[in-house]
């Protein structure tokens, strides 16, 4: 048999054997390649696993910068408040010291003219009395008049001596409160820095935390556009906010972005001052008010009355620079007349958490105005309902 033919058989019979053993085995690629899946399946859950629980420190982190700022602003409100009692009382007291600065200055020249004419009257020797013409008589006379007199002059003087103690008082207490203000206000200076800086940080952790914010704030600026009143504003964003969240579930990151409600906590006005206009009254344009107004000192620290979960920031008609902070039980917080809001969409606030600041003056010149509505389901009601104490 020819060489060549047997080489043709050898290739026909062999070959394929061949190279059927250099190729790898069907199942043992599909082996591999189910072992690939599972490797970047288990690092992608590795690293899911690392940035929830980045996310989870970085949230107990602005929880505590968070407990700072309410204790920080606790502390201001209440310098806050003694600033305006001490400027209270040391205008009383001013007006309390010339008051009385200008009746010392007409008793004083009355009383010494009179002081000095019985001292006159005292250094006449009896003897040169008696030789005078008509001397028993007006010896007599002038002895009367000195016995009726002097107790009257007496007691003058004595009121006239406590009156000026009482000066000196005055001067002394408007000294240590005026020296108290000075002081006051340089530990608020201090506090105001402090809260800038938390305020800073926590923002800076916020922005690890919502990272749709842009699209949200786009969102909500439109529909404020849109919203005729605030009821259908209010209507407005809590349709969005079940969009979101619907949009949140669908990429399964509800749970790692949407904040809850938080707990109310204690309720208070966002505010130290005093209601100008209380709950249900006539406002200065005649309406009947549906939240209530509260002066108070300019650039005062204005912190959130309840705790909730912000839903609106910026300004909507002629509100002005308003928050909108949703609570617990259908209720809705409306704080309008900011001079700068330092909160966003989506935060998180406590109760006593600092929000922003008001006007340094007041277009009026006045004391700056802040405006507070309390809603449940939409509608106005009296914040004396969860506020304890308050007269409105």
């Amino acid at each position: 048999m020819p060489k060549s033919l047997l080489a043709a058989i050898f290739i026909v019979l062999f070959l394929p054997f061949t190279v059927q053993a250099e190729r790898p085995p069907i199942p043992e690629r599909k082996t591999q390649a189910l072992e690939t899946i599972q490797k970047n399946l288990k690092k992608e859950k590795k690293q899911q696993g690392l940035l929830e629980k980045e996310l989870q420190n970085t949230k107990k982190e602005l929880s505590s910068t968070r407990s700072s700022l309410v204790n920080i602003a606790k502390d201001m409100q209440g310098n806050e408040k003694n600033i305006s009692l001490l400027e209270k009382r040391i205008s009383k007291l001013g007006a309390e010291e010339k008051e009385l600065t200008e009746k010392l200055e007409q008793d004083y020249g009355s009383i010494a003219d009179l002081i000095l004419a019985l001292e006159r009257m005292r250094r006449i020797p009896p003897e040169s009395l008696i030789i005078r013409p008509g001397a028993p008589l007006q010896t007599a006379q002038t002895a009367m008049l000195l016995q009726s007199t002097l107790p009257t002059v007496h007691k003058r003087a004595e009121q006239l001596s406590k009156d000026l103690k009482h000066l000196d008082e005055l001067a002394v207490t408007l000294k240590k409160d005026k020296d108290s203000v000075l002081t006051t206000k340089k530990e608020l200076e201090r506090k105001h820095a402090d809260i800038q800086s938390l305020t800073k940080k926590r923002e800076r952790l916020y922005n690890k935390t919502q990272s749709d914010y842009a699209q949200n704030k786009k969102s909500i600026e439109r529909l404020s556009k849109e919203a005729k009143t605030l009821t259908d504003l209010l209507g407005k964003l809590e349709k969005e906010q079940k969009k979101r969240q619907a949009e949140r579930q669908r990429r399964n990151t509800a749970h790692l972005y949407s904040p809850a409600l938080p707990a109310t906590g204690q309720a208070q006005l966002p505010v130290t001052g005093y209601i100008s206009e209380a709950y249900g009254t006539p406002d200065t344009i005649g309406a009947i008010s549906q939240g209530v107004t509260i002066k108070s000192r300019p650039g005062s620290l204005v912190t959130a009355p309840m705790g909730g979960v912000v839903r609106f920031t910026g300004t909507f008609k002629n509100y002005g620079n308003m928050v909108i902070i949703e609570h617990k039980g259908g209720y809705h917080s409306l704080i309008s007349g900011f001079h700068k809001i330092n909160t966003r969409e989506e935060n998180l606030v406590k109760a006593g958490e600092p929000i922003g600041q008001l006007p340094l003056t007041s277009s009026r010149g006045g004391r700056p105005a802040l405006y507070y509505e309390l809603r449940y389901k939409g509608q106005p009601v009296n914040p004396a309902n969860k506020i304890s104490g308050l007269k409105s």
